[in-house]
């Protein structure tokens, strides 16, 4: 099957391959991939700036359906429209993973990054990492799932948001982006988003049309 393959160190060093089908193993599924969308982190891996382990297949923005799964998987079945968490290769021994934070864990090594991952046709994760797409949910759309996981978790988990108090993003890309729509969702009473003259016309710009009440362009 034909991957996009981070190849060794360095800038660029990024090639389409010809390589095996995975094979998943006991605890593990085969996801046939739908959707897949381009992470910031996929840009400092191709540039060198960022950590990973080569050769690897890149990407952990996914979606898909299972192929096939392990011997000793039952929550799933061929068919299944799913979302993967991405926090495989953490040590579980650290101070994070044994307070329950394993997604922090120093040695982790996620899809794309440490262990192959979804720019090619077919991917192998953990069946305990899935979760369920619902019939609604298009796989463009789900393929957003993990960084919209990261701005629920920032924005309402731990900042708290509350209905009719006033949210600041600092910046317009996609996760202040998404966290704008979440403000709004929440209830706050006003949304501002600051940028830099260079994203004016794209990045803030879309920042007006999905709701923000005032931008502020900070050059």
């Amino acid at each position: 099957m034909n991957a996009l393959v981070k190849l060794q160190k360095g800038d660029d060093f990024v090639e389409f391959k010809d390589i095996d089908r995975p094979v998943p193993g006991e605890d593990e599924v085969l996801i046939q991939v739908k959707a897949v969308s381009i992470c910031g982190s996929d840009l400092h891996i191709y540039h060198d700036e960022h950590p990973y382990w080569p050769p690897i297949v890149m990407e952990h923005e996914f979606s898909g359906e299972i192929a096939e799964v392990g011997s000793k998987v039952t929550k799933w079945k061929v068919g299944d429209r799913v979302v993967s968490e991405t926090r495989t290769g953490n040590c579980e021994i650290c101070r994070y993973c044994q307070a329950g934070f394993p997604q922090i864990c120093p040695e982790k090594q996620p899809p794309g990054i440490g262990r192959d991952g979804a720019m090619a046709p077919y991917l192998v994760m953990p069946a305990d990492l899935l979760h369920c797409l619902p019939d609604n949910v298009t796989f463009e759309e789900a393929a957003l799932t993990e960084p919209t996981a990261i701005c629920v978790h920032s924005l309402l988990e731990r900042t708290g948001v509350k209905p009719g108090e006033v949210v600041v993003v600092n910046g317009a890309g996609p996760i202040g982006l998404i966290c704008l729509q979440l403000a709004r969702i929440a209830g706050a009473s006003k949304i501002i988003v600051s940028g830099i003259s260079r994203s004016a016309a794209l990045k803030l710009e879309k920042a007006k049309k999905l709701g923000a009440d005032r931008i502020v362009d900070i050059s």
